[in-house]
């Protein structure tokens, strides 16, 4: 049987594959924009302030800092991409 966090999953799973992310390497894709911006949203709807940045126009990336309960203990970063690469046959 499978939970509703696995459902859940994979409705965000399924979300962000509708969406085209595909990044040829030359600037020709269409970027991840629409993705971040899906990504931004989910993350406001459960009360975080998620930040769209863009290094080159579509080419954006969601931040999101969440203050830690001990100052003295290490950051942690989780890193992701929402971009795909085409696979050459």
């Amino acid at each position: 049987m499978v939970t509703r966090p696995e459902l859940e999953a994979v409705d965000y799973a399924r979300e962000l594959i509708r969406i085209d992310t595909s990044n040829f390497g030359d600037g020709s894709g269409p970027g991840e924009r629409p993705a971040a911006e899906l990504v931004a949203g989910w993350l406001a709807e459960v009360g975080y302030e998620p930040t769209i940045i863009e290094a080159e126009p579509g080419r954006a990336t969601v931040l999101l800092r969440i203050a830690g309960t001990d100052p003295e203990a290490s950051a942690l970063v989780v890193h992701g991409h929402t971009d795909v690469v085409p696979a050459d046959a």
